[in-house]
């Protein structure tokens, strides 16, 4: 059996002494709270401004994550979308559309590393004039180094998706302090923290029973953590990780595997790139790219060759999605290839290799 890429990190060693601090890469948001997931931080995020909040409306992104919207259903806020186009910046026509309403909080994000939020700067001065709480999901733009928006309120990510951590998020702003007392999410993160140890077992043995077994594991915490999705805070494990992270290494190894996939694959006609060039400034989440026909045989082929390909996003239940042309087809066609610093260039030739073997032979 040969390597197996992509799929959930590892957790390597468990720490043998924990670190209560903050690393420098997350105090450079602003004032923070470390919590175990995304979803929580932005939960924590609504608690935050519940009484300075003008109205329990959210304008979001169509093409977007389910775990996103979920805390805005849960705090009872009507939830409207606005449509994202096909080189994944905002439609600024479908925000229009939506702006006769009155916005209590809008949430914006750059996808996959990118700054596909550059074209918000009218939109996002004009809903701050009028009120509007301005939040920005950093989740996939984490390691960017490109200039943010002044007005944003709030930032919230997710950290789990950047390295082997049994839990992980924050929320910050440059301007509010941020202070809440919350409890550790325990279950969640015993089962999370036994599923990463698993996996590098499994990595080291290549022992089918012990895939079986941690991937049941990474199910049981995701249901977990769609039952509650309550503002928890991160574990000493996580916190310790995060701060022995090399971002260096992370950085570099990410650049230059989506350069190699994107010099590797640029030529393949029924592939599209969804970016064609990459700023010194963008540290990629993954090499995402548009997949115009047999997108499904594509993926079960890479799966043939333990190559674990995403899709990002499954439709979310929340999202009229007919009413969202350009996304819908976002969401049908899109397909993400792993870049990250697990990886090297001979890795990345095997995955130009199983594609190449689908569209070349």
């Amino acid at each position: 059996m040969s390597k197996e890429i992509g799929g959930e990190f590892w957790l390597t060693e468990v720490p043998s002494k924990y670190t209560d601090s903050s690393p420098e890469w997350v105090n450079d948001w602003g004032n923070h709270i470390l919590t175990s997931s995304g979803r929580g931080a932005i939960l924590l995020m609504l608690k935050h401004v519940k009484d300075r909040v003008t109205s329990k409306i959210a304008l979001l992104p169509a093409y977007i994550c389910e775990s996103v919207i979920m805390p805005f259903i849960r705090e009872g806020y009507n939830c409207y979308f606005y449509d994202i186009n096909y080189d994944l910046k905002p439609n600024i026509e479908s925000i229009k559309c939506n702006l006769k309403m009155k916005i209590g909080i809008f949430l914006h994000m750059g996808y996959f590393g990118f700054s596909t939020n550059d074209n918000l700067y009218t939109i996002i001065s004009d809903l701050k004039s009028s009120g509007t709480i301005i939040v920005e999901d950093v989740t996939h733009t984490l390691f960017s180094k490109f200039e943010r928006y002044p007005e944003n309120d709030y930032y919230v990510a997710s950290l789990r998706k950047w390295a082997g951590l049994p839990s992980g998020g924050f929320l910050a702003s440059k301007y509010d302090d941020i202070n809440y007392c919350f409890n550790k999410q325990s279950n969640f993160i015993s089962i999370r923290k036994e599923a990463l140890l698993l996996k590098r077992q499994y990595v080291e043995s290549n022992s089918s029973k012990l895939k079986d077994k941690f991937l049941h594991m990474f199910h049981e915490a995701e249901e977990i953590l769609n039952q509650d999705l309550g503002p928890y805070v991160i574990d000493e494990v996580s916190n310790t990780i995060i701060n022995k992270l090399d971002t260096e290494i992370l950085i570099t190894r990410r650049r230059g595997n989506f350069i190699y996939l994107h010099d590797a694959l640029r030529n393949i006609k029924d592939i599209e790139l969804i970016f064609k060039n990459i700023s010194n400034a963008t540290c990629p989440i993954f090499f995402p790219v548009y997949v115009h026909a047999g997108r499904n045989k594509l993926k079960e082929l890479l799966i043939s060759e333990d190559i674990y390909c995403p899709i990002h996003w499954p439709i979310p239940p929340q999202v009229n999605i007919n009413s969202y042309p350009l996304s819908k087809d976002i969401y049908r066609m899109i397909l993400s290839i792993p870049c990250d610093q697990r990886y090297n260039i001979k890795d990345m030739q095997r995955i130009r290799d199983v594609i190449y073997q689908y569209y070349l032979t």
